[in-house]
This record gives structure tokens, sequence and C-alpha cells, in this order.
């Protein structure tokens, strides 16, 4: 079986939708998707907003995955609107491969004006969080990025329906971003401790509305766990979904040793509870480093296969058969995503058991190769078997 698809979008389901009570009717396909170590497991999650996928293109993605995740603004240049260009690919990816599973994304807390459902939103200014003093709160560092009031159940009733009628057009299922900003402490000051909790609560009450929206089949996935200032966020969330993304994996402010090392044994713990983990890796670069933008495309080609063997070490120090991997150095999929990486072709085997640890070198052994990294020098090592 090939790994999974993240795309925004949804498998033919046949969904029925009451004022009251949002449901989808089942259809085959499991929530939970194991892979058998044929190859390097991946996930995709982009967008490409300036136009759809050309048919070469979801022929590449198609082939490669079984998870394709599709970010916000996909196809909107064309469009004006994320649902159309997520709707019309993922009918394409799936001509490819009928296994893929695409995934509508969907930001729980964020008010992305993409999408053409944000109309709704606009119109009901009593559903748009305020602060303390009265004031509209804003994602911070933004004047225009409004936030949702999950404590308000009238709001969250509009954003599943959203989610219901993604499913309705050939998608499998939703990534539900920003969780980590949702629980952030910080919030307290602009919120004040009441409404603090009642947003937490009604996070959670999103998470079940989700889930029973969605019905047994179709795939939530949470964004996410983050190691970062010597604590792991969010492995709280792993057991109210079926897939939870480590975003910040080796890079950002989740790029010292300890939280590499947290970040590795967090893959371990959700695929013990047998949910799967989408790996994010980086090169040692990012589509917010300005500098480094303004280098051409093969330069950042050829520095990003430098570094893929670090990212992806660290990655399968962790990895069990619900894990999945994705690489590139930003969310459109000209950062990275349409590049063929011969080392995530390599069938690595079955691991013989989890990884050994002396001082920050960790090594781990494959049927088929012995994977050694050291998260304090950043190098990496594949000593591949004899056949």
């Amino acid at each position: 079986m090939k790994p999974l698809i993240l795309i925004l979008f949804c498998s033919f389901l046949t969904l029925s939708l009451s004022a009251e009570n949002p449901t989808v009717k089942k259809s085959n396909p499991p929530r939970v998707i194991k892979h058998d170590w044929s190859r390097i497991p991946m996930f995709f999650h982009f967008g490409k907003q300036n136009d759809t996928l050309t048919d070469n293109e979801a022929k590449f993605v198609a082939q490669r995955t079984d998870i394709i995740a599709l970010e916000k603004m996909h196809g909107f240049d064309k469009f004006k609107c994320t649902e159309k260009g997520t709707y019309l690919d993922a009918e394409k990816l799936k001509k490819y491969n009928k296994q893929a599973k695409v995934i509508f994304y969907w930001n729980t807390f964020l008010n992305y004006s993409f999408y053409d459902a944000n109309a709704t939103y606009d119109k009901h200014p009593e559903w748009w969080l305020r602060g303390l003093d009265g004031k509209l709160d804003y994602k911070p560092y933004t004047k225009h990025l409004k936030r949702y009031d999950l404590s308000n159940e009238e709001v969250r009733k509009w954003w599943v329906s959203v989610v219901v009628e993604a499913m309705k057009n050939d998608c499998d299922g939703v990534f539900m971003d920003a969780f980590i900003q949702i629980i952030s402490p910080a919030n307290k000051k602009l919120w004040g401790e009441e409404k603090y909790n009642a947003i937490q609560e009604g996070l959670y009450s999103i998470l079940e509305e989700t889930r029973e929206a969605l019905g047994k089949d179709n795939i939530m996935i949470c964004n996410g766990v983050r190691s970062l200032r010597g604590t792991t966020k969010g492995m709280e969330f792993v057991k109210y979904t079926d897939a939870i993304m480590i975003e910040h994996f080796g890079h950002f402010h989740s790029g010292a040793k300890e939280m590499i090392l947290a970040d590795i044994k967090a893959i371990q713990e959700i695929g013990k509870q047998k949910k799967m983990a989408l790996v994010k890796g980086w090169p040692n670069f990012s589509w917010i480093d300005k500098e480094m933008m303004k280098e051409s495309f093969e330069h950042k080609k050829e520095l990003a296969i430098e570094h893929l063997p670090l990212s992806l070490a660290y990655f399968l120090m962790g990895a069990n058969e619900y894990s999945y991997f994705s690489y590139s150095w930003g969310y459109e999929f000209e950062e990275g995503f349409q590049i063929q990486y011969d080392l995530l072709e390599k069938d690595t085997g079955k691991p013989l058991g989890e990884f050994t640890q002396e001082g920050w070198v960790l090594t781990r052994e494959f049927e088929k190769v012995k994977v050694t990294v050291d998260l304090e020098n950043k190098t990496s090592n594949f000593s591949w078997k004899q056949q």
C-alpha cells in the first residue's frame, strides 16, 4: 500500500445534512492507514495559488502518496475561492490514484477570506471574537485576520457545515489548523480567564462535532504537536483525531537538539496510540528567509537535496507504521513538492527495533539500512546493507 495523501478533499461520499446535526453517510476507506515500508512513507500538504495542478503534476503527486492536503488559496488566482480549485484537483488526483485521500484545509481559528464560505461568517459580527477591551481580536501582528469564537455554538455549527459541504465534493477529511495558537496561555491577557476557558471547551466541542459530522471513515487531521522551549504541546489532542501534524520538525524554534528528540519521542507515542503522525521536515531554510528566496530554484533544490538526509534521519528515528513524512521549504507546490528526491524512493525495510541513544547520537536498525544521526552536531549517516 502506498503512503497517505493529504489534500484538502473528500472521497465519493453522499451526505445528509440537517440544520441541527450534520452527518455524513459512511463509505469504505479506513480512517487510519498503515504503510508497508516498501519506500519512505510520504504525505503531501501544499497549495498552488495560481492555478490547479497540471495532469503531470497531479500524476506525480498521486503516484507518490495516498494523503494529500490542499492548502488555503489552492487555485485562488483562477477561481477567487479555495473551494473550487480544491474540488477540481481532488477529482483529478483520484484519477491517478483511486486510494488517494484528499483532505480539505479549513482553519479552526483564523478567518481566512479565501473561501466562499466566509461570506456567511462576515454577515454575523456577533460571531467575531473580541478581547477584554471590546475590540475585535486579530491574530497578533496582523490587522485583518479575525479569529473564531469557538465558545459560540453557532460559530461551530457554521464551521462544521463547511466541512460537510466539502465531503460532498470528493474530499476525504478535514485538516484542522492552528491548535497551538488556540491553546496559547498568552490569550488569557487578551480574552480574560473566563473567556479563555470557554474557548478551550469550545475547541474540544468542535472536535467532537466534526468527528460526528465526518462519520467513522473520513479522516480528521489536527495541527498539531510542537516541542518548543522545553515542552511538547498538543499531545492531548491525539486521542480525539485520526492524524496529528508535527509541523516545525527540526526547524524554526523547534530545532534545538532537545526539541528534536522530544518530537521524535512524540512520533513514537502517537504511533503507540495507533494514530497517524504527519511529520513536516524542512531543509535548513524556509519560505520566510527573504534572502534565500531570491536565489534560483536550482540553488534551493540543490540545498534541499543536500539537507534531506538529516531531516529524514530525524524522522526515521521515531517512525512507525502510522508515520508519514513531508519535505519542502514552504507550502506552495513550487517550494519543493515537485522535486523527485531519490532518497525518498529508498526501501529501508521494516525497523528492527527502536532507536538506541549514546549522548546525542541516535542509531536505528532497519532491515536494509542502519541510520545514525547526531542531534548536537546535526550530521547523519545511512549505511545500506548488501542485498
